[in-house]
């Protein structure tokens, strides 16, 4: 006896249930809802019941019709939509983040299967975008393509294609600004409806694009939309050929995480390389690199994991009182005493920069209680990366750590680097906050240089700022160099910021920043990084003398080469 259709369409929906949705549905070529499975009212407010006869777009935001209409066009093809990003419009009228998945029903060819399901804010991750394109930019293009392999349980590989536009810089000269810009997002959004879950478009330069998606698209299909809207959105302007090249991406032995900072990695190191100006040179040169990266990453985690690393120290003297106010932990790798910065950059290109911050932080905290650290009138200043900072798993562990690390309060302070520049700045301040309410004071790194701008003092509330050291080297030589140093401790003042002055490498310069009422100085001058001696364990003091350092009213100091020690442990008048 054949089971009732209805019961053969919850066998439909059980089975279809790959994605732990929330609401599943069944809808007609017309996007109306026939059937709704599932819990509507904690997703949209209404009870699954009230869902039949309503169309697909009742439930989705104005703003992402286009890119539901797209995902149902993909599934009437026969193809499957996994995780397209769209907001959800519930009952009340509010708005919330959302996933849309389905395919084409095996019973009906004119219906389609659908879920609908919470996108986690917990996982998901946070998303960038480039203004005009509206394309994910690096950092979030990599995050958006390891959340999406760390879903996904498809056995098919995913296709990423490259797409070169040449002639952009053409057209913005003849057309103008506006009709390139409205070309510009009109191909954007045209990506983002094609990628794997809406998420998976990114624009890496002003004429270089990347997409993931599957393989049922074909990149002369890409090469022909792009062409007919470049045609549609400027008519008068030059021909827009787009070139694009498509790469299966083979990373069948590779974790999701490894696949997705491995491929990011791969293509912008392509780019920033030259990499031969072609995207066949691409096709030809990114499996190595892939390979080449993963191997590099596999092996820095076994750096971290083993624990194979050592610290060093360089003080931070106070210019006023020569005493030593605290000394920066630096990371050496196995026996080397060499910066490890490409490293470091590394680790923060393949998403590591949190783990390996963390693993040092773990470290020093052990030194300090425990071992020649452990000496409670000696203070350590610890980098964390600007990414660190920004990941929703580092910025936990960091919260653990500190939260048992009542003891070292005073103790240790935290340098925000800016080898990667930091984004979500609001974020990233309500971070800084809590790390300075529980006693840690931060310090903003390299300040001057790079992404580290004074807008950086608007947006992040801290207590130290370090001067970049390419303004103190030429601080003699130079007096713009004055001006800004200058610029910047008026500032800092205003601000009730205390001033470090990286490169400091004669007492020449320490004098003329003590003119200029810097607070504090660190350079080759006041020592360069050392291993404390290994001593006894009770001895938490000799191991911190050096040539230019001395113990002195139980404060270490710094002893310049005059020997004149002045009023060591005096307080600082500045």
């Amino acid at each position: 006896m054949s089971r009732p259709a209805h019961a053969r369409r919850l066998d439909i929906y059980v089975a279809f249930a790959f994605a732990a949705a929330d609401v599943l549905l069944e809808i007609d070529k017309d996007g109306q809802v026939l059937f709704a499975v599932g819990a509507a009212r904690a997703l949209l407010g209404w009870p699954a019941r009230v869902l039949s006869g309503m169309r697909l777009d009742d439930l989705i935001a104005p703003a992402d019709h286009g890119r539901a209409a797209a995902a149902l066009a993909t599934m009437a093809r026969g193809e499957r939509v996994r995780n397209s990003s769209v907001s959800l419009r519930k009952q009340d009228g509010s708005v919330s983040p959302g996933l849309l998945s389905g395919y084409r029903s095996p019973d009906d060819s004119t219906h389609l299967l659908v879920v609908l399901g919470h996108s986690s804010c917990s996982c998901a991750p946070l998303e960038r975008r480039l203004a005009q394109s509206g394309l994910l930019d690096q950092d979030s293009f990599q995050a958006r393509t390891r959340h999406l392999l760390d879903q996904d349980s498809s056995d098919a590989p995913y296709v990423l294609t490259m797409i070169d536009l040449p002639e952009i810089p053409r057209l913005r000269q003849q057309a103008g600004t506006e009709q390139t810009e409205s070309m510009v997002a009109a191909i954007g959004a045209y990506l983002r409806d094609h990628s794997i879950g809406g998420d998976t478009a990114g624009q890496f330069n002003d004429t270089t694009y990347g997409l993931v998606h599957d393989s049922n698209l074909v990149r002369d299909d890409i090469s022909a939309a792009i062409n007919d809207i470049a045609r549609q959105t400027v008519p008068d302007g030059p021909p827009m050929l787009a070139k694009t090249h498509s790469i299966t991406l083979d990373v069948a032995d590779a974790s999701p995480e490894e696949a997705a900072a491995a491929l990011t990695h791969a293509v912008t190191g392509f780019i920033n390389d030259g990499g031969g100006g072609t995207l066949a040179a691409l096709s030809a040169d990114l499996q190595p690199r892939m390979s080449d990266a993963m191997t590099r990453m596999r092996a820095l985690r076994r750096l971290i994991e083993r624990g194979d690393f050592h610290m060093v120290f360089q003080p931070i003297v106070d210019l006023w009182t020569n005493t030593i106010q605290h000394m920066e932990c630096l990371v050496r790798l196995g026996d080397s005493d060499a910066t490890p910065f490409d490293t470091v950059t590394f680790a923060e290109s393949m998403g590591l920069a949190g783990q390996f911050d963390l693993a040092v932080c773990e470290r020093m905290f052990a030194m300090m209680r425990q071992g020649p650290a452990s000496d409670p009138a000696l203070k350590f200043a610890i980098n964390l990366s600007g990414r660190t900072l920004t990941s929703p798993d580092s910025t936990s562990r960091l919260r653990r750590l500190l939260d048992g690390a009542a003891d070292l309060r005073g103790r240790v302070s935290f340098e925000i680097t800016e080898s990667a520049a930091m984004g979500e700045l609001a974020a990233v301040n309500a971070l800084l906050q809590e790390i300075r309410a529980k006693g840690f004071p931060v310090c903003l790194d390299d300040f001057g240089a790079g992404a580290a701008a004074f807008h950086y003092l608007r947006e992040l509330k801290v207590d130290h700022v370090k001067i970049d050291g390419l303004y103190i080297k030429n601080a003699l030589r130079s007096g713009e160099s004055v001006s800004f140093i200058k610029a910047i401790v008026g500032l800092c003042a205003e601000l009730g910021i205390s001033t470090t002055a990286e490169c400091v490498e004669d007492p020449e310069t320490a004098n003329l920043l003590k003119l200029l009422k810097v607070k504090r100085g660190q350079g080759w001058y006041f020592g360069k990084p050392f291993r404390p001696a290994h001593m006894a364990a009770a001895d938490t003091k000799t191991p911190w003398v050096t040539a230019q350092t001395s113990w002195r009213n139980g404060l270490l100091c710094f002893v310049p080469p005059d020997g004149n020690l002045g009023r060591l442990g005096a307080p600082s008048s500045r």
